[in-house]
């Protein structure tokens, strides 16, 4: 071994042990480091924009985008989880006190003589050969998902001090990639060993379809809670509040918002409100479903490049790796992937056509 591969084997390890050194420092910083980023990158036109009407000056323009954006961003969206997990403990309360009055045991004689009813008395005997209790399931289940609802709700009263503490580091770190970020992006896109065209197709290729997604997921989840949560007030569906904001939480995952404007619909056919349950099948499906196959493929499909298929799964796969952040992470690690095999082919595969020709 000559002495310059001697020092290039001892420089890369001792810069691989640095990066895995500082992965351990920052590592329970990275939540709201991620959600810094992706707020930063999602306001950095606007930064920008400020910039030029405080005549350059960044730093005051990252101030006072960052206290816009804890005003009306951060914290009304902190209110409305407050308000979401209050009526979380207000439906838990509720079930457990149905459940245990035998009001749930009721209810579910009277699904049995509705028109759900009437349905279910040619399914009910194929579930009794395999001795399927269907009421005492629907128990079990009820309790369980409102028992996790409240044991969320506790967890979030009692980590109120650790999530006071990430929101702070996010707000500074916030300020800082609004500040900074355009030089810490130039650096970084020199460190890269690629090309300036390949560099340059990478990061534009991450940005975009980090975001794209970021946008479209979000503007999605706004329109389709609150369109979902029109007609859950309109029809009288208890805990509309609650059910609005679960059914925005939950379009974020591909087909997940029918499973819940569905759920409402069963539940209102199932208490004897056919008509109800139909106007909210019709609505769900013709409204909030609609809106869905508009803003998501005009805002993420035509930026990203990315296969329709190949999004869907991307994201139910971001969501059990990294959690959340994995709506919005998974399809920008699949852009990156297509730029890395588009490099390919363009380096390698013309090379080894040439080759095959000679």
């Amino acid at each position: 071994m000559t002495r310059s591969q001697l020092f290039a084997a001892f420089f890369f390890s001792v810069f691989l042990f640095l990066l895995y050194q500082l992965y351990r420092i920052l590592e329970g910083f990275l939540a709201p480091l991620a959600w810094a980023a992706l707020l930063a990158l999602i306001f950095y036109p606007v930064q920008r924009r400020f910039a030029r009407w405080l005549r350059g000056r960044v730093g005051l323009a990252a101030f006072a985008l960052t206290t816009l954006v804890i005003g009306g961003v951060i914290l009304p969206t902190l209110l409305l989880l407050v308000l979401v997990a209050n009526e979380s403990v207000l439906l838990y309360q509720r079930i457990a006190t149905l459940v245990a009055e035998g009001e749930f045991t009721r209810w579910w004689y009277g699904v049995q003589g509705s028109y759900v009813g009437q349905l279910w008395s040619y399914v009910q005997p194929l579930l009794a050969q395999w001795n399927i209790d269907v009421g005492s399931i629907g128990v079990k289940a009820t309790n369980a998902v409102s028992g996790f609802l409240m044991t969320q709700a506790t967890a979030i009263a009692k980590n109120v001090v650790g999530f006071l503490v990430d929101f702070f580091l996010c707000t500074v770190a916030l300020f800082f990639l609004l500040r900074d970020g355009e030089r810490m992006m130039l650096a970084f896109r020199d460190l890269l060993p690629m090309e300036p065209r390949h560099r340059d197709l990478v990061l534009d290729r991450f940005g975009d379809a980090l975001t794209a997604v970021v946008q479209g997921s979000l503007l999605t989840a706004v329109a389709q809670g609150t369109l979902a949560g029109i007609s859950y007030v309109v029809l009288g569906v208890p805990f509309a509040v609650f059910l609005g904001c679960a059914t925005a939480l939950i379009s974020l995952v591909p087909m997940g918002t029918p499973v819940a404007w569905g759920g409402v619909a069963i539940y209102l056919f199932a208490t004897g409100h056919p008509i109800k349950g139909l106007l909210q099948v019709l609505w769900g499906t013709f409204v909030v479903s609609t809106i869905d196959n508009v803003i998501r493929p005009w805002i993420i499909g035509g930026r990203t490049r990315i296969p329709t298929i190949l999004l869907f799964f991307g994201i139910l796969g971001g969501l059990q790796v990294y959690g959340f952040l994995g709506v919005f992470l998974a399809p920008a690690v699949i852009a990156l992937l297509v730029a890395f095999v588009r490099i390919y082919r363009e380096e390698y595969g013309t090379r080894q056509e040439a080759a095959a020709v000679d």
